[in-house]
Order: structure tokens, then C-alpha cells, then sequence
């Protein structure tokens, strides 16, 4: 009984043994011929370019389940060919647009050689950041010496349309797209400023090369102006401050008026020239309520110190790295600051390119003052208030508009008040062309040799805004109020009392709420 029971156990072992290489065999077999059909599936599945988006990532990215249906419906069931590549693109641009936030946006390859140009300075076009407001482009400054300013676009002025093409619905970087064109070229913004009528305004675009910084010496005070914080401006500023120390001026004015911003990182190692290593320039605060400090890093320009008062000179156009540096220096200096109400943009974008050279450009944080001030659509406010002439803020007009004796219109205050800073006496400020504007208009024509009609149209219209535009240039209200009372010419008390006596007609626009669409990183 024994031996027949191992021999039964040896039977059994052996079934079992052909039972497990059985089953061993039809697993491989099974595993093989899974992983050629799938092969097979996929490899037919691309050559017939019936991938679909919808397998990809939904698994674990259910939120983009819709988005890849719209893509598959669309690209397998439009009655034309589509262009897959434009409808991702678009549908990245829509993300963006989502955010409801003027400073993010999407680049495409172009747009983004664009913008890389921006920061170095040199680009073709009329000499202007724009930035978005709602749906609204708006300029938000001018840039000194360029065709815009010179064409009298001011800060806040609408752009409605470009050479006739409405800008309703795009973004800022698409406007720019058609402002922008080669030197010698016209292109024709239709303007609105304030609530006026609308005007088209011929610009003729120009290589624009922004000289970051510039130095002048007027009446024994330094003068450095920074148009832009770009790639080099601290060095340039650097050797502007030695040069001040050089002619010995004891007073310095760093003038950040029409200045967007620009680099953060130029910003804080312009701080730097004032202010010792390791301190606090700035906070960043993300969206989580932390809280970087950022520190300088080099020794001060030695040169600094051998200036006994610095002023800081702003206004509505100063805004972003401008309002760092003016924060950064009013909380660590006893520097004063006088202008206007400085623009109120207290973000900082960020930039990621991708692999095809296009650019996604988004807000990723605050920033603080280093007592941790937000600025935002409050501005800086300075110690002196330096309000612009009436003259500076007249209503745009175009030489096909007519103006004569008998009309009322908004417009004919800004003759008013174009001739009278001319030299043309005009004691009734308001607007109706009454006859003592018409007799002012022929002493003007007379004087021009114009036909002395008495009717602002045409070759009138465009010589008033010249010399108006030259007058702005030879006379630079602010900076003159500045120096004056920095020479002891007069107390803040009297300058701002005459700046305001020169500005009574026209009041300076306030807006309640900016935005601006300017590149910094």
C-alpha cells in the first residue's frame, strides 16, 4: 500500500508539472499576442491620422475631457479642412484670455521676436506702450522723442482702430501687430481722449531706438532721465550718477515720467546704486500669501553719497519697475518726490517660451514696497504736487474737422486755450467759438501767413498743434517748477500753487481704475 500510494504521488506531481507549462505557455502566448495588436491598432490608427486627442491625459485630466471633444468633433467633423495647429493656438490664447488679467498673455513666434525687441530697444514703429483696459487699448505712454509724442498722443488716449480697422475684441499684442510697420511708412490711429469725439491722427512710423537713460546738467541741478528699464540700464545710469558727481552738482532729479517699466531685476540693481547690500529692495508676495524678500546684492555707487538732496520727478505715465524703484527709495531715503500720482501697477509677469520659440507671459505675483506697500491702482503720491499746464492736456483735432464762429463744442476750449498759451489773448475760457476766438485765429493765420479766414480747418489746425507740440518740447513745466524750487526760487507751498494757477481750465484726467500691458520679468 505504500509503494502504490508514492507512485500515485509521483503521477500527480507530473500532471501538475505539464499543467504549470501549459499555463506558462498560453500566458506568453497571450502576453505576445496583446501587445501586437496594439501595436498593430496604433500604427493603423496613425497612418489613417485617426488619433484622437480624447485618450490623451484624460485619465488623470478629466477637466480637459470637453476641451479634446471640441478638437476631435471640429478637426473629424468641420465641413472644410481645419488647421489643427490654429485651432491650439487659439485655444491656448482663449486660457489666457480667461484670466481677465491685461498683463498675461500668449506670444506666437512672431509676436514673441516682438517683444524681445521691446526689451532691447531698438524696433520699428511709432513709439508708444499701449495697455489694455477691459476691452479698451489704451496708450499708456508715449515714449520721449518718438512719432507718437511728437504726433501730440498723450497718456490715456483710446485707440479705437488702425489704418480704419476696428480694435474691438483684440488684444494688446495684436494691436501693436498693426501700429507696428517699417521706417518711412504712415499709419493712421483713429484717437478718442476723454469723452471728445474721435480723430484720426497720421503717424509716420520710424526705427525707434529708446535710450534707456540720459543726463543733462540744468541750472546747477543733475538731471538723469530713465525712459525704460531694459537690458544695460543700470550701467548706464551708473556712469550718468559718476558724471553728476564729476560736474559737482549738489542737487540730482531722477525723472521716470512716461516710463512703463520694464526688467524688475534692472529696477533693483538701480536701487542698488543708493541703497547698502542686503537690504530689502522689494517683497514678492504669491498667490498663497508668501512672501519673498529680495535683497541687494553689490556695494553702492560710492558716488551717491555726494549728492545733498535727490528728488525723484513722476507722473500717470510712471508705472511698474518706475514704482519700485520710487517705493523702494521713499521707504529707505529721505528722497522727495514731486510730479503727479504715479500709475498704480503693483504686478509682476513672468515669461516661460516653449520649444517652438513661442512665449506665455503671466502674472505671478505682487509686489510690496519694503514697508509693504501695494500700490496698485493707488499709485505713489508725491511730496510735491506738480500739475501740468492747461496747454498739455488740449483735445486732439484733425485738419478735416471745421471750426468757426457760432459753434459749440468741447474742442473749442483747446483752441482757447492753444492761442491764448501762444501769445493770442483770450479772456472767455469756454466752449463756444465766439468772435474774440475768431479774431485770435486770424491774428494767428496773419501771423503764419494763412488765408486770415477766421476758421480753424487744415493748414491752421496742424500749425496750432505744432507749435503747441514745440512749445511742450522747449518747456518743460514739471522739470522747471522742480528746479525752481530747488534753487530757493520759491516754497513747494507757492510752486504748487502756481502750477495749479496754470492749469484752470482744463482739469488732469483721473482714472479710477489702470491697468498697464507692459513687459517685465
Amino acid at each position: 500500500m505504500h509503494i502504490l500510494s508514492e507512485e500515485n504521488n509521483d503521477k500527480n506531481v507530473q500532471h501538475k508539472l505539464r499543467s504549470v507549462q501549459m499555463n506558462i505557455f498560453w500566458f506568453i502566448v497571450i502576453i505576445l499576442t496583446t501587445i501586437i495588436a496594439s501595436v498593430v491598432i496604433t500604427a493603423v490608427a496613425i497612418s489613417n491620422n485617426q488619433e484622437r486627442a480624447v485618450n490623451v491625459g484624460t485619465d488623470t485630466r478629466t477637466e480637459f475631457a470637453k476641451l479634446y471633444s471640441v478638437y476631435d468633433t471640429l478637426t473629424e467633423n468641420y465641413y472644410e479642412d481645419v488647421d489643427s495647429d490654429a485651432l491650439i493656438e487659439s485655444s491656448i490664447r482663449g486660457m489666457v484670455e480667461g484670466l481677465e488679467d491685461p498683463y498675461s498673455e500668449y506670444m506666437n513666434i512672431d509676436e514673441t521676436d516682438e517683444f524681445e525687441e521691446s526689451i532691447t530697444g531698438d524696433f520699428e514703429g511709432i513709439g508708444a506702450e499701449v495697455m489694455q483696459e477691459g476691452s479698451k487699448i489704451i496708450i499708456s505712454s508715449p515714449m520721449k522723442g518718438s512719432p507718437a509724442e511728437e504726433a501730440g498722443i498723450e497718456p490715456g488716449d483710446q485707440i479705437l482702430a488702425v489704418d480704419g480697422e476696428s480694435l474691438e475684441g483684440m488684444t494688446t499684442t495684436e494691436a501693436v501687430q498693426l501700429i507696428r510697420g517699417e521706417r518711412g511708412t504712415d499709419v493712421v490711429l483713429t484717437i478718442q481722449r476723454g469723452s471728445g469725439s474721435p480723430s484720426d491722427i497720421t503717424i509716420t512710423r520710424d526705427t525707434i531706438h529708446i535710450d534707456s537713460v540720459t543726463y543733462e546738467e540744468i541750472e546747477g541741478v543733475g538731471h538723469i532721465s530713465v525712459n525704460r528699464f531694459q537690458q544695460g540700464t543700470t550701467d548706464e545710469f551708473s556712469g550718468f550718477i559718476d558724471q553728476a558727481a564729476e560736474d559737482d552738482v549738489d542737487e540730482l532729479i531722477v525723472d521716470f515720467r512716461y516710463n512703463p517699466g520694464g526688467l524688475l531685476n534692472e529696477a533693483i540693481t538701480l536701487i542698488n546704486q543708493f541703497i547698502e547690500p542686503d537690504t530689502a529692495a522689494l517683497y514678492l508676495e504669491d498667490n498663497q500669501g508668501n512672501q519673498q524678500e529680495i535683497l541687494t546684492e553689490n556695494e553702492r555707487n560710492p558716488n551717491a553719497e555726494s549728492f545733498d538732496e535727490v528728488y525723484i520727478l513722476i507722473n500717470e505715465g510712471s508705472a511698474s519697475a518706475s514704482e519700485v524703484f520710487t517705493g523702494a527709495l521713499d521707504d529707505l531715503t529721505d528722497v522727495t518726490i514731486a510730479g503727479t500720482t504715479s500709475f498704480g501697477k503693483g504686478v509682476v509677469q513672468r515669461t516661460s517660451e516653449f520649444k517652438d520659440n513661442s512665449m506665455l507671459k503671466y502674472t505671478n505675483t505682487k509686489w510690496l514696497t519694503p514697508d509693504k506697500t501695494w500700490v496698485q491702482d493707488k499709485g505713489i503720491t508725491p511730496d510735491i504736487e506738480l500739475i501740468n499746464p492747461d496747454y498739455y492736456r488740449i483735445e486732439l483735432l484733425t485738419e478735416d474737422e471745421v471750426f468757426a464762429e457760432g459753434q459749440t463744442s468741447e474742442k473749442v476750449l483747446s483752441i482757447k486755450v492753444a492761442l491764448d498759451e501762444l501769445g493770442y489773448d483770450i479772456t472767455n475760457f469756454n466752449d463756444k467759438f465766439d468772435a474774440e476766438l475768431t479774431k485770435a485765429v486770424m491774428a494767428y493765420q496773419n501771423d503764419e501767413n494763412f488765408e486770415a479766414d477766421g476758421i480753424v480747418t487744415g493748414e491752421t489746425t496742424t500749425g496750432i498743434l505744432s507749435d503747441i507740440r514745440d512749445q511742450i518740447n522747449d518747456n518743460d513745466a514739471q522739470l522747471n517748477y522742480l528746479i525752481d524750487y530747488i534753487n530757493g526760487d520759491m516754497s513747494i507751498k507757492e510752486i504748487e500753487q502756481e502750477a495749479r494757477d496754470n492749469a484752470p481750465h482744463i482739469p488732469p484726467v483721473i482714472e479710477d481704475e489702470q491697468n498697464l500691458n507692459d513687459e517685465e520679468e
